[in-house]
């Protein structure tokens, strides 16, 4: 983080999330008396976000996926690229990714794709069960408060663009990112 400070590297904190057409159920605030009732869709169906924000200037990368797997993580690592170190050769800071210990982080084909990269981004593990390091579950947990708890969706593409919706205006309040993170 102080390296970062100084701009010296870009240092993002990447996760995944979840994203369940089954609302969650958190509590909230009712008349007296009455019970606030949030429909289920009955079954559940499945998307998977995958998000990095950079510590410094809140700015996010995200992508959805139908499974929550290496292509999705690799699909993220292209997004990130292009964004803070595009073109054949880099020369500037070398972009630092944060990232968790599951499995998709350390598949052949995302070691291909962070290997292919080496020369301008590096991957810094986190110690396993360590969540509350990983600065971007606070925005997960704030993106579940804002759109996905309490709330069902008619449809799964309705989650999703709701989701992509809530991120990319986010992305235009950096300010509140980075009080969120």
């Amino acid at each position: 983080q102080a390296q970062a400070r100084r701009g010296e590297i870009v240092l993002l904190f990447e996760d995944e999330v979840d994203l369940n057409l089954l609302p969650g159920v958190l509590g909230c605030w009712t008349l007296r008396g009455q019970q606030r009732k949030v429909p289920t869709p009955g079954v559940n169906v499945k998307r998977y976000g995958f998000g990095a924000v950079n510590f410094m200037t809140g700015q996010l990368t995200h992508a959805i996926g139908e499974r929550k797997n290496s292509d999705g993580f690799i699909q993220l690592v292209e997004q990130i690229v292009a964004t803070y170190c595009p073109g054949a050769s880099w020369q500037g800071p070398k972009v630092m990714l944060v990232i968790d210990n599951y499995i998709i982080h350390r598949s052949q084909k995302t070691a291909a794709v962070l290997a292919k990269y080496a020369d301008r981004l590096g991957v810094v593990p986190l110690p396993t069960y360590s969540p509350k390091l990983n600065l971007i579950e606070r925005l997960w947990k704030h993106l579940r408060r804002k759109v996905t708890h309490n709330h069902l969706f008619a449809d799964i593409d309705d989650l999703v663009v709701a989701v992509k919706k809530f991120l990319t205006d986010l992305d235009s309040h950096r300010l509140e990112v980075l009080s969120v993170i």
